[in-house]
């Protein structure tokens, strides 16, 4: 009988050595928030060009940008690209939890405004009860893209950037490895992160703006939901594929 304790007893911790570390610290005060309905009107879809073979589409599967025939971001395929959240974020560095009051996930695009190097689509994020209005403006600065998703009136925005394989962080706002099946604070404190992370697309991505609270969630398959506590967030990327470094 003694014996069988025992057993039972190792087996027990040997689960909770297995079971517990990944779930401590798994969310890192980022909540998850899932992307809603994306409904883009006919005359807001289609290709632009904003030069240098650089260009990005719009429509009912998502957003792509590319260079020529190479993919460089896309977000996530047939949900909303962005969402807007009220709330706010208790505390500081590392021990910082978002509180979501309300989300607006479902986008609504009704209007594409074109200048040169620059596209802007216009509309509307809701939810049942409330809306906000919403651009998403992509912008061809010298050999880098810059993505700006807005929502007047929002506490913070989420971006919900597809998941590529070999995502990679990048010091100093995330740790140096693979990133994979949690989420963490994109550096200690509001500072800006010109290079948060890279891909196997061959793309270095930065999150935006300073002065902000900002996280990556990787705990949906599929899913990179960047985080970024102001009305508005930047993604800044390189526009060309390089040789990512393992």
């Amino acid at each position: 009988m003694v014996s069988l304790l025992l057993s039972m007893t190792g087996a027990l911790l040997l689960a909770a050595v297995i079971w517990v570390p990944p779930a401590l610290g798994q969310d890192s005060g980022v909540r998850q928030v899932q992307p809603g309905l994306l409904v883009v009107a006919p005359e807001a879809r289609g290709v632009v060009t904003l030069g240098s073979g650089r260009a990005v589409q719009l429509d009912e599967t998502g957003l792509r940008v590319t260079n020529g025939s190479t993919l460089l971001f896309r977000t996530v395929r047939g949900g909303s690209p962005m969402s807007a959240l009220l709330g706010t974020v208790e505390g500081r560095d590392g021990d910082r939890v978002e509180q979501i009051s309300t989300v607006m996930s479902n986008l609504d695009i009704d209007r594409l405004s074109i200048k040169p190097g620059e596209v802007t689509w216009s509309g509307r994020l809701t939810n049942a009860e409330q809306s906000l209005p919403a651009t998403i403006v992509v912008r061809l600065e010298g050999a880098r893209l810059v993505v700006t998703a807005e929502a007047k009136g929002a506490d913070a925005v989420v971006v919900h950037s597809a998941q590529e394989l070999g995502t990679r962080g990048r010091a100093p706002g995330l740790p140096e490895r693979l990133l994979r099946k949690r989420a963490w604070w994109v550096g200690d404190g509001p500072a800006p992160v010109t290079d948060a992370y890279s891909t196997e697309l061959g793309v270095v991505v930065g999150v935006g703006p300073r002065g902000s609270h900002r996280g990556i969630d990787l705990r949906r398959m599929g899913h990179t939901d960047l985080h970024a506590w102001s009305s508005s967030q930047t993604l800044t990327m390189t526009s060309y594929r390089r040789t990512v470094e393992e």
